[in-house]
């Protein structure tokens, strides 16, 4: 690998995109009266020791495959010097502003862009299909009471254990250049992904054509719980917006179009092609259960899983691009040696 030579202490994009876009949202907030910088330091307690958590774990695997391999002083003199200390705190600090900038971009697309365009993905979807609607189809095929349950208990399930592998890996990761690689392209994944809600706002089958999931909330009781606690806080930003006091739950937003959570896992399944093969796998499998999952339960249309993948395969190609991440180059979960310059 080609030593690094740009500046610690020069700004990274994904710090430049984060302060940006929370500009931004603050701005468009205070003119519907919603002050969301005051809720800052509420994220950052609540997100950056996780952050911090997921490097540590990941630190603390990494330490033990680099003490098999017989690697560990060479790992441990990566990670002890002062620009990975740094950076890891920069990765977990500005993770949680991203967050925080994401969570009100979400939260506030039915007061700044009320329109809804639920029928016109569902048109596209049919369209897609020659006439017939991937929900529906996908209903139909997983219509067993145990496949739905299955499905019901996997999909969240997977997804935060999909955030906690792919965060605690790259967090963790010896190389500079690979960490911020993905924490860039990521950070663009997820930013552009709420714009996206901003521009096309819609709330998901379940919640626009409930007559096809309301027969099925017995064998999907925790989707459905979860429908209606997002369903309840987006009534509350209404009211909330309308002068009425009301609690708002910062992570509950609603929005379908893209789907993020297939594009997180994309992302992560295209990462781990380059970095780690038996993530690869496991991603891949992460990847079509998420797909899957999303149109059964009706939180998306199929087209918005179309739409997460390409999102995780531009952000990702701009990621590798920008940091000059060897193709296919395989770097080992302890791996000091290919880090050690950066």
């Amino acid at each position: 690998m080609t030593p690094d030579r740009r500046p610690w202490g020069r700004p990274y994009l994904f710090e430049v995109l984060a302060v940006a876009n929370l500009a931004v949202i603050a701005i468009a907030a205070s003119r519907v009266n919603v002050s969301i910088l005051g809720s800052l330091p509420d994220t950052l307690i609540q997100f950056l020791p996780m952050l911090l958590g997921y490097a540590l774990g990941g630190i603390v695997v990494r330490a033990a495959v680099s003490a098999y391999r017989k690697e560990l002083p060479a790992f441990i003199l990566v990670i002890r010097r002062a620009g990975w200390i740094t950076d890891t705190l920069r990765l977990a600090l500005f993770g949680a502003i991203t967050m925080h900038a994401y969570f009100w971009i979400k939260l506030l697309v039915p007061v700044l862009h009320p329109r809804l365009f639920d029928q016109e993905l569902w048109n596209i979807d049919q369209a897609m299909m020659g006439g017939l609607s991937p929900n529906v189809l996908f209903i139909n095929i997983f219509s067993a009471p145990a496949a739905m349950r299955t499905i019901d208990w996997t999909y969240a399930r997977v997804f935060f254990a999909s955030m906690t592998i792919a965060f605690a890996f790259f967090l963790s990761a010896p190389s500079r250049r690979v960490r911020i690689a993905f924490t860039t392209g990521n950070t663009m994944m997820w930013l552009a992904g709420a714009w996206l809600y901003m521009l096309l706002p819609s709330l998901g089958p379940a919640y626009r054509f409930p007559d096809l999931w309301l027969p099925l909330r017995e064998m999907l009781p925790i989707t459905h719980h979860f429908q209606a606690l997002l369903m309840r806080n987006y009534q509350n930003v209404l009211r909330l917006v309308g002068g009425t006091p009301s609690s708002v739950q910062l992570a509950f937003g609603i929005a379908a179009f893209p789907s993020l959570h297939v594009a997180f896992q994309t992302f992560a399944f295209l990462w781990m092609r380059r970095v780690w093969g038996y993530g690869e796998i496991v991603f891949g499998v992460f990847t079509l259960l998420i797909a899957i999952g999303s149109v059964v339960t009706g939180w998306h249309y199929l087209i918005d899983a179309v739409a997460g993948v390409a999102l995780a395969a531009g952000s990702y190609w701009l990621g590798t691009r920008l940091w000059h991440v060897p193709r296919w180059r395989r770097l080992r979960l302890g791996a000091p040696r290919e880090a050690g310059s950066e």
